[in-house]
């Protein structure tokens, strides 16, 4: 059995707002991982499998860490 929302969510009502060019391709998923400094985060991503660490697609500093997102194949 499956149910469907009445109400559309906030995260779905953003989605559509969207810019198609800033949108993750359907065959990708965004791997996100934080360190106190940036090697650390690519050492997260390391150990998790990212194969090259050093080609992140978005990083940010946010609350003393740095944040680094990867766009993953599935």
């Amino acid at each position: 059995m499956t149910t469907t929302p009445i109400y559309q969510s906030l995260i779905d009502e953003q989605l559509t707002e969207l810019p198609e060019h800033l949108a993750v391709p359907p065959d990708r998923v965004v791997m996100v991982f934080k360190g106190l400094t940036t090697e650390d985060a690519k050492r997260q991503a390391r150990i998790a499998g990212i194969e090259n660490a050093e080609a992140w697609s978005g990083r940010a500093f946010m609350c003393g860490l740095c944040t680094l997102a990867y766009q993953v194949r599935l």
